[in-house]
């Protein structure tokens, strides 16, 4: 769809600080779904436990779960999300905003410094407006503006993904075509994917949704 500038809401992102001696780039991807915002919140807060978008890229080749997760524990800031990234804010019914997991890992320390995304939920009637915003911090040089480039890329190909599965879902939900089931916590994040192996790969990250059981010491 066409974003015109009077569409576009107000982001929590917007008000954080920037990262000194970086060049701030931002993606803005939105899209209209038959739905009020509880029907599609539902789903953002299920990111926390899978991608929504490539499975075989994202999720191990493991389905996204196409029903409510009844055992999810509360959303929560600092609470792991999204495969690489951890939730710095939130409102229920309203949006998610994340940071980057940090320190960025090498490779990627080279071309960028941090990373926000932030999705918003607006209503319009009958229908509502998911937005997702994408804010990054990268370093100066050619290499750094080849790696936006190809990032760009990669993040609409996997966003349109994304959100038109939430779409899909948020829909169904309205018409009652919706199942709740217990979810196996105990495989969330466990080598999820390219995503979390490039920015990742943390196998203890604080944050993370663990068994009850679990003793160990979180580490970041």
């Amino acid at each position: 769809m066409k974003i015109t500038s009077t569409a576009i809401p107000s982001f929590f992102i917007d008000s954080l600080p920037d990262i000194l001696n970086a060049h701030r780039r931002d993606l803005l991807r939105c899209i209209e779904i038959r739905a009020g915002a509880p029907d599609i919140f539902v789903w953002l807060k299920q990111l926390r436990v899978a991608p929504y978008s490539y499975d075989f890229i994202d999720n191990r080749c493991r389905k996204s779960p196409d029903y409510i997760i009844n055992n999810l524990p509360p959303l929560k800031v600092h609470t792991h999300f999204l495969l690489a990234f951890h939730i710095l804010e939130f409102e229920e019914n309203s949006f998610i905003a994340s940071r980057f997991c940090e320190p960025v890992n090498p490779p990627i320390n080279r071309y960028m410094k941090g990373m926000f995304i932030e999705y918003r939920i607006v209503e319009q009637g009958a229908k509502s407006r998911l937005w997702c915003k994408v804010r990054g911090y990268f370093n100066t040089g050619l290499s750094s503006k080849g790696f936006f480039v190809i990032f760009s890329v990669l993040n609409k190909i996997m966003m349109l993904k994304q959100l038109q599965h939430i779409r899909k879902l948020s829909e169904r939900l309205v018409r009652g075509k919706v199942e709740t089931r217990m979810y196996d916590l105990n495989s969330c994040y466990a080598q999820s994917g390219i995503h979390w192996w490039v920015f990742c790969r943390r196998h203890n990250c604080k944050g993370l949704i663990t068994r009850p059981s679990d003793t160990a010491p979180e580490q970041y």
